[in-house]
């Protein structure tokens, strides 16, 4: 499964709250860990049956061999968290290490990946409804349909996604699911033990091709890492320690409950007599009578179609990743008058599932299939792309070896299932490509007029906004959405380092009683024309965060705020008019006599534009 998210459906401030900055202490450890599980931990509920119908009794051995691999994997995912605050998972990272366009290959493998999420959720959630209730079995294709539909329209309506609640099922599917354990192992026969030992061990035994084809099958057990990447941005700092910890949590769990679960499902049952793909109602009921089948059932279907729903969400958030990046038309983004949400990317985000699941008749070893593509490709780049990122910073110990290996793996599982499943590579294959030829296309001008090399301070925050430089900042535009949540009295404009000027500011709100206070960087840009690729600047980046990090350690609440403007004083001007600010704060320069003239200039052309009711302090 993927796509786990704190957010919901996407309303106007999305962005903004995609920014790192602004979400210090939402997420802990736990609340990370629970969510994640919510994603990955749906994947017990249908793999054991896909990998039955490939290796038999043996699935076990091979998602315990393939965990090993999964270990460094989830290493490297917790890294990619850490280090893209933003979110974005592989479209940060790719994007980071090979360009925007590797960045958008990741972004339409993700696509895939959502879609058949959406799709095997959906059939998976109520193929265990309907081992409780048989007659809705003949139907389980068309109620996937009508439950997509009906996940469009809340979407459109606007109705939210809750962190809390998705952390909460997660949880207790958690809970159930050990207790099927513990309840399976209290019940299991001597004999039962013999042969789960004996198939456990059956990798080494197999011919090594059928090995490989096995070890590729096995890694939808683990699918669902990317979702920690995408919750970054609500992430308690420090953000490492936050993904390090709520990784190994995972890992534990998928650990203690997954090839333990499959092997019962595999072993202590016969599935050639029961439904396969709801092996654990079947393994609940065998073990545990009607009332542990029960809470099986009731968490799995809801976890099912919660991962469902996660996955429309990030699907259409994608949609609009690629579109402030040029590949998409931004019609796309359109918002609907009633309700504010993005009705023409809500809509393809439900009709691509659903015409999947037209192509595979809702049949899960099919989907699961296709979904394998996708999602094996996305850990590739994924895993090669953090690879480049540690090697351009000098990396060379063990930990970068091993990650080098977990790359290895990953692609050999990739291209072992490009050709053990061809069905699912051209698929899947064609897919990717023709929308990423699409993108480029309409991203070169092929659909559109052609673009001007350069464009307005306003379009270039905007484009800047969605780029991974600009993570844990926010533009002009952005600030002001979060009003009237948070509306600063104090502007304060940092250019270097300047901790007197931040001393002054902080005795400033502190005699003002005042908590919220803005910071503020403008990168000038020189001659007439501001280029499309503008983006903060690595000054403005460390300045924003030292002066931020240190009014915080203060105890106010205060958020960075980039500007790109030909004329720093007029765009100071400009964002404190907008901003309703009664103070502005700005430092004298310690710099040369070149700098002392343009900080004149600043100065002088603010002073003559600074709002009437808005009092320039300057400090030094």
């Amino acid at each position: 499964s993927h796509g786990a998210s704190p957010a919901g459906s996407s309303a106007p401030a999305s962005r903004v709250r995609r920014r790192g900055a602004l979400h210090v202490g939402v997420l802990g450890p736990l609340l990370c860990w629970a969510i994640v599980y919510a994603d990955i931990g749906t994947s017990v509920y249908y793999v054991p049956g896909i990998l039955f119908r490939d290796v038999g009794a043996s699935a076990a051995s091979f998602v315990l061999a393939t965990s090993i691999v999964f270990v460094f994997l989830a290493e490297k995912y917790a890294d990619i968290s850490a280090r893209y605050a933003g979110g974005g998972g592989v479209v940060s990272v790719a994007t980071d290490a090979f360009g925007p366009r590797a960045g958008a290959a990741g972004g339409m493998l993700i696509l895939v990946d959502y879609f058949l999420t959406a799709a095997i959720s959906a059939v998976s959630g109520f193929a265990y409804l309907a081992t409780m209730l048989p007659a809705l079995e003949s139907a389980i294709p068309w109620l996937a349909v009508v439950g997509l539909v009906l996940l469009g329209l809340l979407n459109w309506i606007g109705i939210r996604e809750s962190a809390a609640v998705s952390a909460a099922i997660g949880a207790a599917a958690f809970a159930v699911l050990v207790t099927l354990v513990a309840t399976s192992s209290w019940n299991a026969e001597p004999a039962h033990w013999q042969k789960i030992g004996r198939e456990l061990s059956a990798v080494g035994r197999l011919p090594l091709g059928d090995a490989v084809v096995g070890f590729a099958g096995a890694w939808l057990a683990f699918s669902g890492l990317e979702s920690l990447a995408q919750i970054s941005p609500a992430m308690a700092t420090p953000r490492r320690r936050t993904a390090g910890i709520a990784m190994g949590l995972v890992v534990v769990a998928i650990l203690a409950t997954s090839p333990l679960l499959t092997a019962f499902s595999t072993n202590v049952l016969d599935p050639r007599g029961l439904n396969p793909d709801a092996l654990q109602s079947e393994l609940a009921f065998s073990v545990g009578g009607p009332w542990l089948r029960g809470l099986v059932v009731a968490t799995a279907s809801a976890l099912l179609l919660f991962a469902a729903n996660t996955a429309l969400v990030g699907a259409y958030h994608i949609f609009g990743a690629l579109a402030d990046g040029g590949f998409l038309p931004r019609f796309l983004l359109q918002r609907s008058r009633r309700f504010g949400t993005p009705s023409l990317a809500i809509a393809l985000a439900v009709l691509m599932p659903i015409g999947v699941l037209g192509a595979t008749g809702g049949e899960i070893a099919a989907l699961g299939e296709l979904y394998a593509f996708g999602l094996l490709g996305a850990f590739a780049i994924s895993s090669i792309s953090l690879d480049r990122v540690r090697m351009a910073e000098g990396q060379r110990g063990l930990l970068f070896a091993l990650g080098v290996a977990t790359t290895l793996a990953v692609l050999l599982a990739w291209t072992t299932n490009l050709v053990a499943k061809p069905w699912a590579t051209l698929f899947g294959g064609s897919l990717t490509l023709v929308m990423m030829l699409a993108g480029v296309a309409y991203r070169r001008g092929l659909w559109r007029p052609r673009e001007a090399p350069s464009i307005t301070t306003e379009e270039a925050e905007r484009i800047a906004a969605a780029r991974p430089a600009a993570a844990e900042i926010l533009t002009l535009a952005e600030a002001l959405e979060l009003a009237p949540a948070y509306r600063p009295k104090t502007l304060v404009c940092v250019r270097t380092p300047n901790e007197r000027l931040l001393e002054e500011a902080a005795a400033h709100i502190a005699g003002r009683r005042e908590v919220d206070v803005a910071v503020l960087y403008i990168d000038e840009v020189p001659g007439l024309f501001v280029p499309r690729d503008t983006e903060p600047s690595r000054e403005a980046r460390a300045v924003l965060e030292e002066a931020v990090t240190w009014l915080n350690a203060q105890g106010a609440a205060a958020i960075p705020i980039w500007r790109v403007a030909r004329d720093a004083g007029e765009a100071i001007a400009d964002a404190a008019a907008k901003l309703g600010v009664e103070a502005i704060l700005i430092g004298t320069s310690q710099r040369g006599m070149l700098w002392h003239m343009l900080r004149g200039n600043v100065l002088t052309r603010l002073t003559a534009r600074v709002p009437a009711k808005t009092r320039l302090v300057i400090v030094g």
